[in-house]
């Protein structure tokens, strides 16, 4: 044994551990022929040293559960949605909307389990004898601003999670009003296990009176932990302790395998009762422990099991009664009272599930009989002598439960059918917990499982009250909301739409994912922004070029015996050569009741736009600017005339004629001028003409009213500033001048750009429009440029100087390549919409100044149409507020994109009933998924260049069906491959505003086709391959790879050829194989490659009448291909189970002609599960050579089951060596599925460098790449150099660093526990002694040396984006808490990034230009 080695062999795929003798292996060699060995290649080029950043670009819509908890402040109601690994904490708004606050991701580890803890507050009894009715601000309570005190104070509830990380974890949230909501936290830490079944943390349960929590695992055992009241735990945090309210732990041993535990409700206050379903011994067991709180947990429980029996399958869900111990069961078809539990057996009632409720909605989409997946208690006043509660099923059904409170009766009825599949989160809303919540109807949400999630009342809004209306149409369900949901995600593509109208193309690729089931299958375009809901939109109105709403209001009248509201809103359209007058409204029976779509008191409400005739407005000339200038005036202006007119009826009260056509006007809402610019001989002059309150327009004739402006005007805008008026006049050739109106019409230039522009950033540009946005007093100037700049000028910056020469640099934001447009929010003055192009956007200015200013894109989402394609914004405008509040117009958005009139409003403009002031910030952006329905379960995404706008999409479906022998009913699974419109929504004539069809107008698109499949089979690959036939004529073709499994019998493999035509999809050729043809790439024109099981295979199509295949070379695989791309003569695959292998192909010539030879090139170093792989070459800058020539490096960027991405370095020369160096391995919470490039970035996500359009920044050598995930996460890779890398990573060690020493964040220590054990292992932990961060524990070049050195070649940029969005300073980062040697190996780093670019810079500088920099590198992409 002494001369025995050790080592692995790889065996069936996996590396196992073999002896060998070491004589036996000196003889083998002794016996070898020798080998003549080549010179040794002097190859200067060393491995580069590469870095990888990832950061996420969409979070995943999953959530677990959902818990209605007040987390921040006692008059706020949230709602807190629990995912993965995060928390989103929402608002529930007027009508049961939704409203994000904040989300938390920064978990170490899985969530597991999510309770509330707390004493949440009441419902209010209603002693008013006041009505809901007769005040609006009775419907809600008005929002209130929390002062720094109330919040630092705890809450009236936490959120209680249990970590994969053996972590127990108490989580509230923190309401500022001058910053944004942050997250608090206490945890202490959970016992270890030998395996994940014994590991606590899987169950987690709360005492109703919140005196113990209990943790459990999977089996074995279970920890209870006694703990503090809240006033108690409160009183704590305010003296400075920051602890968990944790007094006492014990661990308990249980025998079984838990299916649930639950505390019930003991009847006094020192006896706390925890209950387990459990499986034992092949049988279903119940067992209670039962401890008296006024004696420690040292002193034994008092434990009863008993054995049940079910007749229809173990308990689904398990629901304890709220006054006492009995509890219920749910199983499929029945619900079973369980009382007197902790005196022996429980006595069992059993009722059965009315027969009406058990029919599964969708048969065919379960195997088995659907299960109830979850449930929740309804909000009922105090006095309520019943339990009512609400259960879900996962198929969608909800019921209404009300358990007696004597008798055990139990009343079960239908609470209506959810739109889509339910899974586990599931809750009713606590809307409200005033005196009138009782007046709401119950709201219940649930997050999608497959499909979208909704939230849905049950009943109705005190303001949609009606009479004589049926009991099951009044508290049937009505939508209020979807919430997006775009997992499990199948596939993803990342393309831009080639041969898109100019209206609709944006330039840049967008993000297409495949998700839903059966019969609610879609394919999405995922886009992130403000949501816009469509009220109305009609066609017809192309060629726009203006709009402006000139009047307003609400009417009540009573037609037919019911008294009606209208709101209404009178607009005029520039249409040249003419203008349109059109009035739109909305008209609702004042109290009724209708089931819409909105689901708020706007149900049932119907629009209308037509034509008045009646109206004192001129239509016969283009109008170039108009508005209601008073409550009793407006004014319209075209180029010969400005009209005065009377509010509403819009009767003339006087005009005046222009004797020189007009070049430009601008009136505004509260300004009693307008301003109009004409040509006076050869000059250009601006005048202010003042209109009279009653009177006609009146022409000064104080030569102060009018300007000679240098040239023509290319726009003039009125901007209401805190001093005054100021009129903002851009002109051709100069940029633009300012000017101040000073008693009634006297003009005053007080800046104006000079020629040529001054600073680096000149203003010389060509201006379309501007607005003054102001925040907390501060004024910025906004304008919009031709070039497709937004330029942001302080307003206080530049009025004390005349010129641009002296005034400071003002910041420019690339829109996109045509003219911007800017249009003043007249909701919130610090916002304004922004259209470019196809983008419509709003800017915001943060309170934040340094922040700058904040973009965002809005998106049109018209419940009715939800493939609808949002066009370029020609005109618009907005309804104001008026002073009385309700169901008006206000904050509407009327606008033409393209063709077609929109009426619109963005969600937060929904406000609270009872809200007097907006809220501190607007909403942040959200994912917008544009929806293409499949009707059947998309699996597969393709978009082809020969199929201009469409997509192939390969669908599944599962249908019933009867065996032969018409007994047996099983399923039998569809599939097929078809190609949808991605403009969906074109498919309708155009009408015109007189509601006539335009002739020629149908939408021309090419026709839809359907390929179907044979049953059961799978489609694994789809790749479009150019043939050339005869004549070398080209054919564009597809090439399908499929899988036949049947139920019964091996699986085999099809390979499909379809022709790509303009009328769609048509099958040339099939050919079946023993094995699945899991990958197919085209080599040539002639030539294609497959992998048919582990098999990988050329094979060339011969020029026959009958197409024939030939296999011209084969090489077998180590295990079965999942993936395979073709660049020129080398082939990529990633196995199942061997990782990444390279092959190149050549052609050799032996004596019986032409054949291909197939040579491995490289391979992993390590064995994987991989999933997916992107090859792409990056500037190698660490290695260049000493001639100076640049070469790059080709990369094979490796996913795998491992939530793993890996960087594998293509040689650039062959060696003896196969496996290749791993240049880095960002190990993620999650594996990525699919992985592409694609620049998705819009414009305004890169900061502007007019030397450099589109430059990436310093450092960055790729960042167009973008992967997805089963649980729809979509994240960004960006491919950084080495000095980047090592600046970037020795910011995310500090961070960690100081994370790892945060008091806030370690664990608590109970001082009280039942083992003594832990006493001895927690003696003196509490002194222990603080110390400084050293340079060595953050470097990042002494974290890559060795094997684990790729793995440090990771950078986290959610990471540093949290820290900068929590308010981090790089500077502090650097310095507090860290030794001198920090300071300094960050001026290293600095300088090893910036030196050559930028020379020497002072300390300050250097700080301030990283932070930029980094900044910009983990800006959101969309």
């Amino acid at each position: 044994m002494d001369f025995q080695v050790q080592g692995s062999v790889l065996v069936d795929g996996e590396w196992v551990s073999r002896s060998a003798d070491v004589y036996r292996i000196m003889s083998q060699t002794q016996q070898q022929e020798d080998v003549e060995m080549g010179d040794v290649e002097n190859v200067p080029h060393m491995p580069p040293e590469i870095g990888i950043l990832t950061k996420t670009v969409v979070g995943s819509p999953l959530h677990s559960s959902i818990i209605p908890a007040n987390i921040r402040h006692k008059d706020l109601d949230d709602v807190v949605f629990i995912g993965e690994d995060f928390v989103q904490l929402k608002e529930i708004c007027d009508y049961g909307h939704l409203r994000h606050i904040a989300t938390k991701s920064d978990f170490k580890g899985k969530i597991l389990a999510a309770k509330a803890f707390g004493d949440p507050r009441k419902v209010q009894i209603n002693t008013s004898e006041r009505s809901p009715l007769l005040k609006r601000e009775s419907l809600h309570r008005g929002r209130r601003s929390t002062t720094g005190e109330e919040s630092n104070a705890l809450p009236l509830e936490v959120i209680v999670l249990t970590l994969s990380t053996r972590t127990l974890m108490f989580l509230w949230a923190k309401a500022n009003h001058i910053s944004s909501t942050t997250f608090a936290q206490t945890t202490i830490q959970l016992p270890t296990a030998a395996s994940r079944f014994n590991r606590p943390g899987q169950f987690l349960a709360i005492d109703p009176r919140c005196r113990a929590i209990a943790v459990a695992a999977y089996e074995g055992c279970f920890m209870l932990y006694k703990t503090k009241t809240m006033d108690s735990w409160r009183r704590d945090m305010r003296a400075g302790r920051q602890e968990a309210p944790i007094i006492e732990e014990a661990q308990y041993a249980i025998d079984g395998r838990i299916m649930h535990m639950e505390f019930l409700s003991a009847g006094d206050d020192a006896h706390v009762v925890l209950l387990f379903i459990l499986v034992h011994g092949g049988k279903t067991k119940v067992a209670s422990y039962d401890w008296d709180f006024r004696n420690s947990l040292d002193t034994m429980p008092r434990i009863n099991r008993s054995v049940f029996f079910f007749d229809n399958g173990n308990p689904s869900l398990l629901i304890p009664v709220s006054r006492s111990t009995d509890f219920l069961l749910v199983q499929n078809k029945y619900i079973s009272v369980c009382k007197g539990v902790l005196a022996g057996p429980p006595d069992i009632t059993q009722h059965q599930i009315p027969s009406r409720f058990l029919a599964p909605l969708q048969p065919s989409s379960n195997k088995g009989h659907p299960l109830w997946v979850q449930w929740d208690r309804a909000p009922r006043n105090p006095d309520f002598a019943k339990d009512a509660f609400y259960l879900a099923r996962e198929d969608g059904v909800v019921l209404y439960v009300e358990l007696g409170d004597i008798a055990g009766s139990l009343d079960i009825s239908d609470a209506g059918s959810w739109p889509y599949s339910i899974d586990t989160a599931f809750a009713c809303l606590k809307a409200d917990s005033s005196e009138f919540a009782q007046s709401y109807p119950d709201v219940l949400v649930a997050g999608g499982h497959g499909s979208d999630g909704h939230i849905c009342k049950v009943g109705a809004w005190p303001k949609e009250y009606a009479d004589q209306v049926p009991y099951s149409q009044a508290y049937a369900f009505g939508l209020v909301e979807s919430l997006p949901n775009w997992a499990p995600l199948t596939d993803f593509a990342v393309t831009r739409l080639s041969n898109l109208p100019l209206p609709y193309d944006r330039k840049r690729a967008s993000i297409f994912v495949s998700s839903g089931k059966a019969p609610h299958g879609e394919v999405s375009q995922l886009r992130r922004g403000l949501r816009a809901l469509v009220g109305d939109t009609f066609e017809g109105l192309k060629g726009s070029t203006g709009l402006w709403i000139i009047d307003y209001g609400s009417t009540i009248f009573e037609e037919d015996g019911h008294v009606k509201r209208q709101d209404y809103a009178t607009f005029v359209v520039n249409a040249p050569p003419e203008t349109l007058v059109l009035r739109a409204s909305r008209t609702q029976e004042e109290g009724s009741y209708s089931q819409g779509s909105s689901g708020s008191a706007w149900d049932g409400a119907v629009w209308e736009t037509d034509q008045p005739t009646q109206y004192d407005l001129l239509r016969n000339a283009e109008t170039i600017s108009a508005c209601s200038i008073t409550d009793s005036l407006a004014v319209q202006v075209t180029y010969h005339e400005a009209r005065l007119v009377q509010r509403p009826q819009l009767s003339r009260v006087g005009s005046i004629l222009f004797s020189n056509a007009l070049l430009r006007a601008s009136s505004e809402s509260g300004v009693p001028f307008i301003v109009v610019a004409f040509h006076d001989g050869s000059k250009s002059i601006l005048q202010v003409i003042p209109a009279l309150e009653g009177k006609a327009f009146e022409i000064p004739d104080d030569e102060r009213s009018r300007w000679t402006l240098p040239d023509d005007p290319t726009c003039i805008d009125i901007l209401v500033s805190d001093n005054g008026p100021l009129i903002f006049v851009g002109i051709r050739e100069v940029g633009f001048s300012l000017f101040a109106v000073s008693e009634g019409v006297s003009l005053t230039q007080v800046y104006h750009t000079d020629i040529p522009s001054a600073g680096p950033l000149g203003l010389q540009q060509v201006y379309e429009s501007a607005v003054l946005l102001t925040t907390r007093g501060h004024e910025t100037l906004v304008c919009g440029t031709r070039t497709g700049l937004l330029i942001c000028i302080d307003l206080a910056g530049i009025i004390p100087y005349a010129s641009a020469s002296e005034s400071p640099i003002p910041s420019i934001i690339k829109m996109g390549d045509t003219a911007v447009y800017v249009t003043p929010n007249k909701l919130d003055s610090s916002t304004a919409f922004v259209a470019c192009g196809a983008d419509f956007c709003q800017i915001h200015l943060t309170i934040n100044r340094d922040s700058g200013a904040c973009i965002d894109s809005i998106w049109l989402d018209d419940p009715e149409n939800p493939a609808y394609l949002q066009g370029a914004l020609s005109a618009m405008d907005q309804v104001p507020l008026t002073a009385a509040s309700g169901k008006e117009l206000g904050g509407f958005i009327f606008a033409v994109f393209g063709d077609r009139m929109v009426y619109a409003r963005l969600d937060y403009d929904i406000k609270w009933s009872g809200q007097t002031a907006s809220p501190l910030s607007p909403e942040d952006g959200k994912v917008i998924p544009r929806k293409l329905p499949t009707t059947q379960t998309p699996v597969k995404l393709m978009v082809p260049h020969d199929l201009p706008h469409h997509m192939i999409v390969v669908t599944n479906e599962f249908e019933e069906g009867l065996e032969s022998s018409q007994e047996h009913q099983f399923r039998i699974m569809i599939s097929s491959i078809k190609v949808i419109d991605l403009f969906g929504d074109k498919t309708n004539p155009e009408i015109d505003i007189k509601g006539e069809i335009v002739p020629g107008t149908l939408k021309s698109k090419i026709a839809r086709s359907e390929i179907p499949l044979k049953h059961y089979e799978r489609v694994h690959s789809m790749v479009r391959w150019v043939f050339s036939g005869d004549e070398d004529r080209q054919h564009a073709l597809l090439l399908v790879g499929t899988e036949l499994t049947p139920p019964e019998g091996e699986s085999r493999g099809r390979r499909l050829v379809l022709n790509i035509t303009k009328s769609g999809l048509k099958l040339q050729d099939k050919k079946r194989f023993e094995e699945a043809v899991r990958c197919i790439a085209g080599y040539d024109n002639q030539h294609i490659i497959s992998i048919i099981g582990s098999t990988l295979q050329i094979e060339q199509i011969e020029r026959t009448e009958a197409a024939r295949w030939k296999r011209r070379a084969h090489v077998t695989l180590p295990s079965p291909g999942v993936h395979m791309t073709v660049c020129k003569n080398l082939v990529y695959v990633s196995t199942s189970h061997d990782s990444h292998l390279c092959f190149e192909v050549k052609k050799v010539y032996p004596p019986q002609g032409e054949t291909f030879e197939i040579t491995q090139i490289f391979s992993d170093s390590r064995q994987r599960t991989s999933l997916r792989h992107l090859v792409y070459k990056v500037a190698d800058t660490s290695n260049a050579t000493r001639s100076g020539m640049q070469k790059e490096a080709t990369i094979a960027l490796v996913t795998d089951k491992s939530a793993s991405v890996s960087g594998l370095l293509q040689p650039l020369h062959a060696s003896k060596k196969s496996a290749t160096t791993t240049l880095f391995e960002a190990c993620l919470p999650r594996s990525v599925i699919r992985i592409q490039r694609g620049d998705i970035r819009p414009p305004w996500r890169r900061l502007y460098n007019p030397n450099a359009l589109d430059a990436v920044p310093s450092g960055v050598l790729n960042d167009d790449i973008i992967g997805a995930c089963t649980d729809g996460t979509i994240l960004s890779f960006t491919t950084l150099n080495s000095p980047a890398l090592h600046l970037l990573r020795l910011m995310q060690n500090l961070i960690e660093a100081k994370q790892l020493k945060d008091p806030a964040l370690q664990f608590s220590t109970v001082k009280q526990t039942s083992g003594h054990v832990y006493n001895l292992l927690q003696s003196g932990a509490e002194d222990a002694q603080e110390v400084s961060i050293t340079a060595r524990e953050v470097d990042p070049e002494v974290q890559c040396r060795g094997r684990g050195a790729p793995r440090f070649r990771h950078v986290d940029g959610d990471l540093l984006a949290r820290f900068f969005e929590q308010g981090g300073s790089l500077r502090d980062l650097v310095e507090s808490g860290c030794d001198a040697d920090v300071w300094k190996l960050f001026l290293e780093k600095d300088r090893a990034m910036f030196s050559e670019q930028r020379g020497e810079r002072g300390t300050q500088e250097a700080v301030q230009e990283v932070e930029a920099w980094v900044k910009e590198i983990i800006m959101p992409l969309l």
